[in-house]
């Protein structure tokens, strides 16, 4: 059985500095504990008292003792099992994560969105306003998340927290791509994003009407779209058909297309038209939705698969709340750290959907892969949670 991955986790999972004091006479180290709970979440197992039930009966496996290099794993009481998972740093954590997906990055196309954390709320009110909530970047291309932004003051912060991260350069990467929702087109964003020699493709809010307005007054001066692009039809939902044309807009003798005295370089006007029907009703839904791009060097076919790809980072949300139980997990005390583990146990699910078609055990074919099958053979089975790790 390969440990390499693991033993790799393992150890930076020991540099993850311990809050608790008098170390000396810690009995339960921070990085079996955080690595058990990993493990129990793979399996299934979701909150705090299924993972401490989880740890409590699997202290004599024989794979976790090989990996912690012990005869005897040793169990912390609910109550300071809890502690642990409610104070450990999620700052230290998210180095952890970053560092051991790092390797999953294509620094190409990278998707950036919110998500609230709905058992978060410290006072109890249940109003989206007391949640705390997570900035998720996401690699398009190998649909896995590459690190978080958190926010203590919810989606209020969560401009400025998309700033520190175009800031700090860690997901930097010459001519890379960054997709994000109408809340992002912001003049500092996109300037910023500019600045780095990189790109963006946003969506024009519709109360931003004065940048809307100058969009379709640019669009009005052309005669006809520079290209155009309409999707196949494709049913959604069972009782829908929707079909998309994408028309973009270019200036052919310049690389700017409309000059705006706050927004630097806007190249390309995308317009995107979505017709829905309804196949019961027969009722027709038409929406058209804007969006500006620093670059020209793309058809619109490929700036339709960019902003269908975007809406990755959405079907990462909802792994989580399917697969982990996110939404239904309650965690005042610093929920960041769970969240960090629940976006490691999604992306290894991921990588392993990536690169299998199939469930293989034993060079047998147990079933196809997705990820629903992937959690439910976890949970049956140890040495394929072990190798996870190691894809």
């Amino acid at each position: 059985m390969k440990f390499r991955q693991k033993k790799k986790l393992l150890k930076q999972l020991e540099c993850i500095e311990d809050f608790r004091q008098h170390k000396e006479q810690i009995v339960y180290p921070l990085s079996e504990i955080l690595f058990v709970s990993l493990f129990g979440l793979l399996k299934g197992y979701l909150d705090f008292k299924d993972l401490y039930t989880y740890f409590k009966f699997n202290k004599n496996n024989k794979l976790l003792k090989k990996l912690f290099k012990t005869d005897k794993i040793r169990v912390p009481c609910k109550s300071t099992f809890h502690r642990i998972l409610s104070n450990v740093s999620y700052d230290g954590l998210e180095i952890v994560f970053r560092n051991f997906f790092d390797k999953c990055s294509k620094g190409k196309h990278v998707a950036i969105d919110g998500k609230w954390l709905n058992g978060s709320d410290v006072k109890g009110q249940y109003l989206e306003s007391s949640h705390k909530s997570v900035l998720h970047i996401l690699d398009k291309d190998s649909k896995t998340v590459l690190g978080h932004k958190f926010m203590e003051k919810g989606k209020l912060s969560e401009i400025p927290a998309m700033n520190e991260i175009l800031a700090d350069k860690t997901f930097s990467n010459t001519g890379q791509i960054y997709t994000m929702d109408a809340l992002h087109t912001q003049t500092e964003t996109l300037n910023t994003i500019n600045d780095n020699d990189e790109y963006f493709l946003a969506k024009v809010k519709g109360n931003q009407k004065l940048l809307k307005n100058k969009l379709i007054s640019t669009i009005n001066i052309f005669h006809k779209p520079t290209a155009t692009y309409t999707s196949p039809l494709w049913q959604s939902e069972g009782n829908k058909s929707v079909t998309r044309t994408v028309d973009i807009f270019q200036n052919l003798d310049s690389n700017i297309v409309m000059f705006h005295e706050d927004f630097k370089n806007i190249q390309t006007i995308v317009r995107v038209t979505k017709e829905t029907i309804n196949l019961i009703s027969g009722e027709v839904k038409i929406t058209t939705q804007y969006l500006v791009a620093n670059f020209k060097d793309k058809t619109p076919h490929q700036f339709h698969d960019m902003i269908l790809a975007h809406w990755r980072v959405e079907t990462f949300h909802y792994h989580k709340d399917m697969l982990t139980a996110e939404d239904n997990h309650i965690c005042y005390i610093n929920p960041f750290a769970m969240t960090i583990l629940r976006s490691f146990v999604v992306n290894l699910y991921q990588i392993y959907l990536n690169n299998n078609k199939n469930i293989i055990i034993d060079n047998e074919i147990i079933d196809k892969a997705t990820m629903v099958n992937i959690k439910k053979v976890c949970h049956h089975d140890d040495k394929f949670t072990s190798d996870i790790f190691e894809m």
